[in-house]
Order: C-alpha cells, then sequence, then structure tokens
C-alpha cells in the first residue's frame, strides 16, 4: 500500500487554504470556497469529494474504502491515447491507484506528483485550486518522449441524469457518436439507444444508467449532470501545448454508462494529442448550484 506524502509549503505562500482532515479513515486535505468544498484524499492522490460547504453531500461518487470492487471513485486522471498503454486495461498504477510522490501548496494551488511510468510516457501532475465558486481541476505533463493527451474523468452516482446538446446532420444521425467500448465500435451512425431521451427540439439530449454499456462522445461542451437536487458542471478549461492530433475525431466531451456492477456515470473531458519531449497543461471546472 502506497505511504502518505507529507504536504510540504514554501514560505511565501500564505496562510493555507487547504487543511488536514481525516476522510473515511484516510488522511486528505480539504478546502471551501464560496459555500462549496473539496476534499483530496491523500492516499488517492485525488479529488474524493465535491458538493456544498453547509451539507455532506457528495455530487461526486465514493467508495469508503480503497479496496471497494467499484474502484476509488471521485476524480480519474490518466494520460492516453489509451490504445498506446502497454494494457488496454487497467491503467497504470502510478495514474490509478497511487499515492503521489509529492505534494505541495504554493498559493492556493494544491500540487500532486505522481510517479513517473515507464514507456516514454510523460510525467503527470495533478493539480487543483479554486477560483471563486469553481474548482480549477488542473493537469500537467512534462519530458517523456511520447506524445500524449489528458483524459480527466468524474465519476458520479448512477442515478445523476446528464444533459448533453447533439445537433443531428447528415454524417451525424444521432448529433454524438458511439465510442469503442463494450457497446460495440467509433461509429457515426447507429441505432439510438434507450439510454437516450431526447427534448422535444431533438438538440438536448437526457442520459440515464440502464444497467447496460453505452460510450458516447459529443463535440467540445460542458457536461451537465442533474444529482440529488443540484446541477454540477464539468466544463473544459484552459490548455497549453504543441496539438498535433485529435483522437476521437475531436468528440472530446464523452459519457460512459456502464454495466449494473458499475454504480456511476462517467463524464469524461478529453484533450487534444499534444506533442510529446515538451510540456503541456489541461483544466476542467467543476462547478456546482441547487436547483
Amino acid at each position: 500500500m502506497a505511504s502518505v506524502v507529507p504536504l510540504s509549503r514554501g514560505a511565501d505562500t500564505g496562510p493555507s487554504i487547504w487543511q488536514r482532515v481525516q476522510w473515511h479513515g484516510e488522511d486528505a486535505l480539504t478546502s471551501t470556497s464560496q459555500g462549496w468544498k473539496a476534499i483530496v484524499s491523500l492516499p488517492r492522490a485525488r479529488l474524493v469529494h465535491f458538493g456544498p460547504a453547509d451539507h455532506e453531500i457528495n455530487l461526486l461518487f465514493e467508495t469508503p474504502d480503497r479496496g471497494n470492487p467499484a474502484g476509488w471513485g471521485g476524480h480519474r486522471l490518466w494520460l492516453g491515447q489509451q490504445k498506446e498503454w502497454v494494457k488496454i486495461w487497467p491503467p497504470p498504477v502510478s495514474w490509478e491507484s497511487s499515492a503521489a510522490a509529492r505534494v505541495t501548496e504554493r498559493a492556493g494551488q494544491l500540487r500532486l506528483e505522481l510517479s513517473p511510468v515507464e514507456d516514454g510516457w510523460p510525467d503527470l501532475v495533478r493539480t487543483y485550486q479554486w477560483q471563486g465558486d469553481t474548482l480549477v481541476c488542473g493537469a500537467e505533463f512534462h519530458g517523456g518522449s511520447r506524445p500524449a493527451q489528458f483524459i480527466s474523468i468524474f465519476q458520479v452516482p448512477r442515478t445523476a441524469e446528464i444533459l448533453m446538446r447533439a445537433d443531428p446532420g447528415l454524417d451525424l444521425p444521432n448529433g454524438y457518436v458511439q465510442l469503442p467500448s463494450g457497446a460495440g465500435p467509433f461509429a457515426r451512425k447507429f441505432t439510438e439507444t434507450d439510454h437516450v431521451e431526447r427534448s422535444a427540439t431533438g438538440q438536448i439530449v437526457r442520459l440515464r444508467h440502464l444497467g447496460r454499456i453505452a460510450k458516447l462522445g459529443f463535440e467540445p461542451q460542458t457536461i451537465i449532470a442533474h444529482i440529488a437536487g443540484y446541477k454540477l458542471s464539468v466544463a473544459r478549461g484552459p490548455e497549453t501545448g504543441e496539438r498535433i492530433g485529435e483522437p476521437d475525431e475531436g468528440f472530446h466531451a464523452q459519457v460512459y454508462l456502464g454495466r449494473e456492477d458499475e454504480p456511476f456515470i462517467e463524464l469524461e473531458q478529453l484533450t487534444s494529442l499534444w506533442a510529446g519531449g515538451k510540456s503541456a497543461s489541461a483544466s476542467v471546472l467543476l462547478s456546482a448550484a441547487k436547483r
């Protein structure tokens, strides 16, 4: 089991906005801003809780222990393309199931540097910081020899309803694509499943977890989830790097609806493919409001 890495801070950072707490018996750091609370587990090296500061409700899917068959929950962060991994599954241990190698805070930004992954992958860093009531969930990579994209995944409870914009057209009859998964290969033209309910105009779709796999890709946009009376927004933030490609034909706002034994929905914001041997960064903006 990975050890918990102590939080270090420079002398010029000012008062810490991240405070130590226990979360399900794990060492964690918590911070609040403008009525919202975030908790980052140190053994899991990830955001595990996001919700109102005056209520214990968690808008993210959580598992109470690290041995749970459903995984570690919260905010997953990988480098892709996934087809370039040594094995298609599971993700490298450093990205998915280890504590960070180093944890620091500077000027309110929490930085979690993950252990290196071999095979030419860049070194990956997670960051979390507030901008008003929005939590900026950042990612950086440095070095390495292979191109990479950021894959940022937020797990939410299976009871969530997901709203996406979908504009049907001649080459895209449903307004979105089917992505490679247990439901089939990449496809622009396919039969819409009952996971999807359309608005009267046909341009807004509502997605539900039905216990059967569906993996859908949309043109870049904010992903909206309705959860327990709240509206959670998962939006793309600023990106930097040398862009060299667009995996999944640029359908980078993605939703995974899983099997019956997967009690979560995954809201995914992917980036372009960035040149290897250099640095790149991306962020996802997490915010919520009472419905």
